[in-house]
């Protein structure tokens, strides 16, 4: 009897800690989502792009000299948000948009340019959020438009350098795409370009391992895919939508990089955005078809 005692107490002791240790893993989990919840999407976008920014110029090469553009593009992009939001509210409003707005564009630009083409980037990045838009939200990505407007009126090439750092690119884009909810879009875009591309490749004589190298080499892509194509102003609100507008982006970006390979990835966003507003009014519902009914459910609605 004994015996039988102590095995049930020693039963109902291990369930005991099984439970105060599942009871301590559901605390730190909501402990972990509390405190990533304390930033917003801007704030932790601002500060994976300044990181990237100082890794590439300290440790890739670039140089102190390759943060002059990202302060006049950002200057230029952030006063100026900061005075149209005042002349049309009336409040006074870090614009956080704006500064990550800067960001890209001095990160996408290639360095040794003249400042003015970093302000005007930025300036056109802003203006392009205020004045192109259909209900009420801007069409093109920000930063993706000023960068495409320098780029084809100067002639100046775009080097993404930012994406130089590839695995902490990797780490931060992941994580953008997890809280943004948006790997539906960044994997149809990736599967899609790369698919494609693949299939290209292969019929036009391209052995697998050149194939694989594409594939493992693509920081341009993967920071593509995970920072720029995901702002969620300007794509599609329903997983559907967002799908085929990634592999919409991706037959864009081949064809340009075919045709106009100077411009191809801010061209392919910028006309993908285009059809954003389409996209979101356009239903992707298949109907089921009905099962004919069996002879036995016919005689029970027939009454036999």
């Amino acid at each position: 009897m004994i015996l039988i005692l102590r095995r049930i107490s020693s039963v109902l002791i291990l369930k005991g800690n099984s439970s105060i240790n599942n009871n301590n893993k559901r605390c730190f989990a909501l402990g972990i989502k509390s405190i990533i919840n304390k930033f917003t999407i801007y704030q932790y976008m601002i500060v994976f792009l300044i990181i990237l920014h100082l890794t590439s110029a300290f440790f890739y090469g670039f140089g102190a000299k390759s943060l002059i553009p990202a302060a006049i593009a950002v200057l230029t992009a952030t006063l100026l948000d900061f005075a149209i939001n005042y002349f049309k509210l009336k409040t006074f409003e870090f614009p956080q948009s704006a500064f990550i707005s800067g960001l890209f564009i001095a990160g996408l630009l290639t360095q040794n340019l003249q400042w003015y083409i970093y302000a005007l980037a930025g300036a056109i990045a802003i203006l392009s959020k205020h004045i192109i838009k259909i209900d009420q939200r801007h069409i093109f990505n920000p930063a993706n438009l000023g960068v495409l407007f320098v780029s084809m009126s100067f002639n100046v090439s775009h080097t993404w350098w930012i994406s130089s750092p590839l695995v902490l690119a990797l780490i931060f884009g992941v994580f953008m795409v997890w809280r943004l909810r948006r790997f539906d879009l960044a994997i149809s875009f990736l599967a899609g370009y790369y698919l494609i591309n693949s299939i290209i490749g292969l019929s036009q004589g391209a052995q697998f391992q050149e194939i694989y190298y594409t594939i493992l080499n693509g920081g341009v892509i993967y920071f593509f895919s995970m920072f720029m194509l995901i702002e969620p102003r300007t794509n599609p609100a329903v997983g559907k939508q967002r799908i085929a507008y990634g592999v919409l982006v991706a037959v864009l970006f081949i064809v340009f990089h075919s045709f106009i390979p100077r411009h191809d990835l801010p061209l392919a966003l910028a006309v993908g955005n285009i059809f954003v507003p389409i996209l979101n009014r356009v239903k992707f519902e298949f109907k089921k078809k009905q099962s004919k009914p069996s002879i036995s459910e016919t005689l029970k609605i027939e009454n036999y």
